[in-house]
């Protein structure tokens, strides 16, 4: 099979959680990779002819014609090779003249065998006279066997390769410098604020022992000896768990989502030294790898049932919380922690509004390679239906939506937010070239770390070579949107700024244009059911890059 590459860096690839300034890290190198390891055009020497015509959507076509002097030495050089294995009926093996070795393989085998070295040869020539800045795979305008039908051994070929290639970003200093942008206010999060200070005050309750005899309800407490067994087929106790799975005068507060899930409400009306058993499910992400997704038996002995009430906001309260902390003290860092939040949030929305008028100032005409413009589309799509299934989605509707006709949807509506984020992420990237910003190693490897830690303690794998290219796009685009605020004047306002046209990419009419032109039913989008509904809402406005 033919497999003429103009190959790009491995840092060019994406997946569903790469961030998008990576795929600019491609480098502008021309390289073809040969056919095979021993490609009989490898010894064939001559000079081909090789012009480039430029093509919509950032794309060139090298119109590629190799003399007829070199293509029929390739034919015969197809010959030999082919001849040293071929067993010919009458001739001792590799013995066998070209005329009779023609009729025994077939002349379209042989005519594709060489049409398919001359290319790669011509492939290579060009690669050495021409420079392109490859953008995604070399491809032929038309078939090999149709090319190699048309052909008459020993003449010239002449063929054409499409060739994806980065556009040339024009982006002058001046048009960034000084740029103006309104940006919603984000407004402090009181409903976090309540939340931790409701957390705080849930883990420091006051807790006083039951009476005798008394049930514990959805809020108490109890201390119990747990033992844990690893849950046979049949529903019965099998292996004891690790000794990190239970333990003896264990906390088990009553209250949902402060201990494993299905254990703590199967708790609710124990009395002391009852013993209960309780059936649960690890969850799949897990400290102790051998537990994951694993069901298991608790045996839960209650030593007490304790009620818990929740301490009143004053000295006394901030005092169990920090020795020396006053109340006054604890609500202002309780606020400033909150604040950070809302301040972090509040630069993704700088950035991102910054970014939409970076954009705003390259040329109107500026076309993009359709080949990136897939890929992240269907990287989209895939990071879309993830966290459909994150959110609770079924397989059976997840396999419901991998369809043809539901990517078309996508595709469609997705467009217009996907080409303004790509021009986003080549205007950024020519930002940082201009200024020479650089990215800091020591910042890269302190971030790995930290991502190795997480990952550690989730039971997971960690694959350094494939998290490394997406912390490094990630910096690197948050060093470049942070400088482009440095020197853009920032209007921070309570009214609202972004508009659906924003989060679209285009207007509703436009988008409507651009399902039609896909041949979709504009009903298809505007009413999709149930799944579709959900990836269709998903498309228009890309994630945001982390700040």
């Amino acid at each position: 099979m033919l497999a003429v590459v103009y190959s790009l860096s491995s840092g060019y690839a994406h997946n569903a959680c790469l961030q998008p300034a990576s795929r600019l890290a491609a480098t502008s190198r021309s390289a073809v990779m040969p056919i095979r390891a021993a490609s009989v055009s490898m010894q064939i020497a001559g000079q081909v002819a090789c012009e480039v015509r430029t093509l919509p959507k950032s794309s060139v076509a090298l119109d590629i014609t190799v003399p007829a002097d070199i293509a029929n030495k390739v034919h015969q050089a197809v010959l030999t090779e082919l001849g040293k294995n071929a067993n010919v009926p009458g001739f001792r093996k590799g013995k066998a003249p070209p005329e009779a070795l023609l009729n025994h393989v077939g002349i379209h085998k042989v005519k594709k065998a060489t049409v398919e070295e001359i290319i790669d040869l011509g492939m290579k020539q060009s690669a050495q006279q021409v420079q392109v800045r490859a953008a995604g795979e070399a491809k032929l305008d038309a078939s090999l066997d149709s090319v190699a039908d048309s052909y008459s051994l020993g003449e010239e070929l002449k063929f054409t390769v499409l060739i994806d290639v980065f556009p040339e970003i024009e982006l002058k200093e001046e048009s960034y410098k000084g740029l103006k942008v309104q940006v919603e206010r984000v407004p402090f999060n009181d409903e976090a604020y309540d939340m931790s200070l409701f957390k705080l005050r849930d883990q420091n309750a006051n807790l006083y022992d039951a009476e005798p005899g008394q049930a514990a309800e959805t809020g108490d407490q109890i201390f119990a000896n747990m033992a844990g067994y690893f849950c046979e087929a049949d529903g019965s106790k099998g292996e004891k768990l690790p000794d990190v799975a239970g333990g003896d005068a264990v906390e088990i507060p009553l209250v949902e989502g402060r201990f494993m899930f299905g254990l703590s409400e199967s708790m609710v009306g124990i009395k002391q030294d009852e013993v209960r058993e309780a059936k649960v499910t690890f969850p799949s992400r897990t400290s102790i790898p051998q537990l994951a997704g694993r069901e298991a038996i608790f045996e839960v002995t209650c030593l007490k049932v304790q009620t818990r009430e929740l301490p009143e906001c004053d000295d006394e309260f901030a005092e169990k919380v920090m020795a020396g902390l006053t109340w006054e003290g604890l609500d202002a860092k309780l606020r400033e922690g909150v604040q950070e939040e809302v301040d972090s949030q509040q630069t993704i929305s700088i950035h991102r509004m910054l970014e939409r008028a970076l954009v705003k100032v390259l040329p109107a005409s500026m076309e993009l390679p359709e080949s990136i413009v897939d890929e992240v589309t269907k990287e989209r799509f895939a990071a879309t239906l993830a966290d459909q299934r994150q959110r609770g989605v079924t397989d059976e509707k997840l396999k419901e939506l991998v369809s043809p006709e539901n990517y078309k949807k996508y595709a469609a509506v997705a467009r217009p937010s996907i080409e303004a984020s790509i021009k986003g992420d080549f205007a950024l990237k020519e930002l940082g070239r201009q200024q020479q910003l650089v990215v800091s190693e020591d910042e890269v490897e302190d971030e790995m770390m930290t991502l190795q830690a997480q990952a550690l303690q989730r039971g997971e794998k960690f694959k350094p070579s494939e998290v490394k290219p997406n912390v490094e796009a990630q910096i690197e685009k948050k060093m470049y949107l942070n400088y482009l605020q440095s020197v853009s004047e920032i209007i921070l306002t309570d009214d609202e700024v972004e508009t659906l046209d924003d989060l679209l990419g285009a207007t509703p009419e436009q988008l409507a244009q651009s399902v039609k032109d896909a041949n979709i039913e504009v009903e298809s989008i505007l009413e999709p059911t149930d799944g579709a509904a959900a990836v269709v809402e998903a498309a228009p406005a890309p994630a945001p890059a982390p700040a």
